[in-house]
């Protein structure tokens, strides 16, 4: 867990223009080891750097604004979805999603992706539109 939360905060600090990796197949870049799946480094390491790029004046958490405004090639999703997730994420309830409730989320995320419990989330594990 400190590791993913180590990704996150090395991440917080890159240039926001190096973080276009949602592309159909940008997850693969974050596949270190080459073995078409990710473990839960790598995931991490892809979901940080995503949610990055939600962090518009880099202060390591996440106003609802910030999450619902996404650049042009996220918008994929829709904003009341958004909305809710948003609520359920910010577990204390102060309007903000921070970087200690992203891990978590991370976390969480990577066990429910990982549905043959082999510790790697392959293509076919990976929702279309996650």
């Amino acid at each position: 867990m400190k590791k993913t939360l180590l990704g996150i905060a090395f991440f917080l600090v890159l240039p926001l223009s190096i973080c276009h990796a949602e592309d159909v197949d940008g997850w693969r870049t974050f596949d270190i080891d080459k073995n078409n799946a990710l473990n839960i480094v790598e995931f991490g390491n892809y979901k940080s750097m995503l949610y990055i790029e939600l962090d518009t004046n880099l202060d390591g958490r996440w106003t609802r604004s910030e999450f619902i405004t996404r650049p042009s090639y996220m918008r994929r999703m829709n904003p009341d979805f958004l909305r809710s997730k948003f609520k359920r994420w910010d577990k204390d309830g102060d309007g903000f999603w921070t970087l200690t409730e992203a891990e978590k989320m991370i976390k969480n995320n990577f066990r429910w992706l990982d549905k043959d419990k082999s510790k790697t989330i392959t293509v076919k594990e990976m929702p279309k539109n996650f």
